[in-house]
């Protein structure tokens, strides 16, 4: 899509970067989303909702919110 905007920057270390800007489309949802009709087989909502529970639930996290000690 050649129709991003970009954004000229600084990084942390004062060299000038591109950042694209904003790029979504303006307006408000016609309704709610459904996650289930997103998911076609049975398996596929199941382990969609093991990660959820293993994010929300688990002492094992995978991202940028893992701790080196629990608060």
């Amino acid at each position: 899509m050649s129709d991003y905007q970009y954004e000229e920057k600084e990084d942390f270390e004062g060299k000038k970067i591109k950042v694209l800007g904003p790029t979504y489309d303006e307006g408000k949802p016609e309704g709610m989303q459904d996650w289930r009709a997103k998911l076609g087989t049975r398996e596929e909502k199941i382990g969609y909702i093991k990660t959820a529970l293993r994010y929300w639930y688990s002492k094992e996290w995978y991202g940028s919110e893992k701790r080196k000690q629990e608060a």
